[in-house]
């Protein structure tokens, strides 16, 4: 499988820590290709930032998309999916549902611990559109953490959200998602110190694409 993952943000930090995270999802033979956006917000925190986001996610899929078997859009806003699946040939798979069917798997309802309160209203956005705000047991945010680059977000801060997570289970939930793409690779640290499963939604997006037997679908008609 030849993967192509698109950071959304342009934080080449962040996209070397998602790439990490989905390489070590990876099967033995895949190829996998970790790349920012070519332009846009360091961090997708406003309605402008993602329209800003989505713009250079299509401009990015759109050079690249002939050469890769597969798309993983690793953001929490699943940023552009609808636009790149209407132009892409590939399966798209992004990491704000995948982390989500992935959670669900484990029990009825699912937590989500992130890392700043700036993207509260986000995160509940991408949970009301897929339709699962039933099944949401909380959504857990740290307060005051502060950083220069988003990638400083998973150095600096995991002890905070460890600590978060370990408050969160207390919520009734059966799974905890780790929710925004600077949070790729921090799983493997928190999830020891729970009793329930600890998502990373860049790892669920790989591993559901490496599931997914698809057929090249034929390209879309001109628009």
């Amino acid at each position: 499988m030849r993967l192509l993952v698109v950071n959304p943000n342009t934080s080449a930090g962040v996209t070397r820590a998602i790439g990490r995270a989905a390489r070590a999802a990876a099967g033995p033979d895949d190829v996998v290709e970790a790349v920012s956006a070519p332009f846009g917000p360091a961090l997708i925190v406003t309605e402008a930032d993602a329209a800003q986001a989505e713009r250079a996610v299509l401009a990015c899929v759109e050079a690249r998309a002939a050469d890769v078997d597969r798309i993983v859009l690793a953001s929490f806003g699943d940023t552009a999916i609808d636009a790149v699946r209407a132009r892409v040939p590939v399966p798209v798979v992004g990491i704000a549902r995948a982390a989500f069917l992935a959670a669900m798997a484990a029990g009825e309802r699912f937590s989500i611990v992130s890392f700043g309160p700036e993207v509260e209203p986000s995160l509940r956005a991408i949970v009301a559109r897929y339709g699962l705000t039933s099944r949401l047991a909380s959504l857990r945010v740290l307060e005051g953490a502060r950083w220069e680059d988003p990638a400083e977000i998973a150095t600096r801060l995991v002890e905070p959200l460890a600590d978060l997570c370990a408050r969160t289970e207390a919520d009734g939930c059966d799974a905890i998602v780790l929710g925004g793409g600077p949070l790729a690779g921090l799983a493997p640290a928190i999830a020891p110190r729970l009793r329930v499963p600890l998502i990373d939604g860049v790892v669920a997006a790989v591993a559901l694409q490496r599931a997914l037997v698809a057929p090249r679908r034929a390209p879309p008609p001109p628009a």
